[in-house]
């Protein structure tokens, strides 16, 4: 589940030495480069100068950090952003999502995100992140009124999709099918409308439907996702469940190959698609090919 933190919240531009004043420009002709480490080097530079400089070098460092594939150093940028300008709603949204991106059971992460979703009751995405935050760590009720906040501020169709699944999500845990039911229902309707349809979400709701013994109805909504995502694993890997169950080990054991070759680099995935592998082969009695699969489980 992917939280959007930051787009850049404004263009810096190019000097030498000495004052903010200098650092600043001299970041801003950098990003207008592409060049993305003499930004952060001056920005770095500016803010050491002058931390109490605003809430936006911050953020701009941030985005540069994360530019640069250095989420911790943008995670620091953060912490020093809040610590200066604690209450920013950008710079509170910006630490926790950073934060919850690193570690979903983070309480910093929490504490973080419920002040950015009170320091902007206005921005549907601070209302979204706190209740993705508090769904990964089973508070489901303050997950759910935080998405329906977000809904109320009438977020784009992508984000909508994500919330009203998270809403299917916490009220599936609470034991309330039939509310479940109705936010995956609408998640779904805005997801079929979508030029880029959100494969993750739509397996959700197959995957509720296969807990709630409606193996005919996921099968058909698995067959639906595999059409515009013919690439997606996690999708084979439920269809190759499924025929498992059924008795038909062989074309599951082919969809098994199939998750495990789109799985990627993402661990879950290949945990998964290789636990998988190897009880299909053990109960299709063949031994080695299992013990290949139970191996990599086991180094990994």
């Amino acid at each position: 589940m992917f939280i959007q933190i930051l787009s850049l919240w404004f263009a810096l531009a190019q000097s030498s030495s000495g004052t903010p004043e200098q650092y600043l420009p001299a970041a801003r002709a950098y990003i207008a480069q592409g060049n993305f480490a003499k930004a952060a080097e001056s920005l770095d530079q500016a803010l050491d100068v002058n931390p109490d400089a605003g809430s936006e070098p911050y953020l701009t460092l941030i985005d540069c950090r994360l530019k640069l594939d250095q989420k911790e150093k943008a995670i620091e940028a953060a912490e020093r952003g809040v610590e200066r300008y604690p209450n920013s709603g950008p710079l509170l949204k910006a630490a926790g999502a950073l934060i919850l991106q690193e570690n979903s059971a983070s309480d910093r992460a929490g504490e973080l995100l419920a002040r950015a979703a009170k320091a902007l009751p206005q921005d549907p995405g601070a209302q979204y992140a706190y209740g993705l935050w508090a769904l990964m760590n089973h508070h489901e009720e303050i997950a759910i009124a935080a998405e329906r906040k977000a809904l109320a501020l009438s977020p784009a169709d992508d984000l909508k999709v994500q919330a009203q699944t998270f809403i299917g999500l916490g009220e599936d845990a609470l034991k309330r099918p039939q509310r479940a039911e109705a936010a995956f229902r609408a998640a779904l309707a805005v997801n079929r409308q979508l030029p880029n349809r959100n494969a993750s979400a739509e397996l959700e709701f197959a995957m509720f439907l296969t807990r709630q013994s409606r193996q005919r109805e996921a099968q058909d909504l698995l067959t639906e996702i595999l059409k515009f995502a013919p690439t997606f694993g996690p999708a084979h890997l439920e269809r190759a469940k499924y025929l498992s169950s059924q008795g038909d080990l062989e074309s599951a054991l082919a969809e098994g190959k199939t998750a495990l070759d789109q799985a990627g680099s993402d661990p879950k995935s290949l945990r998964a698609a290789h636990a998988f592998l190897a009880k299909t082969y053990f109960a299709l009695g063949r031994v080695n090919e299992a013990e290949a699969h139970q191996s990599w489980i086991e180094s990994h």
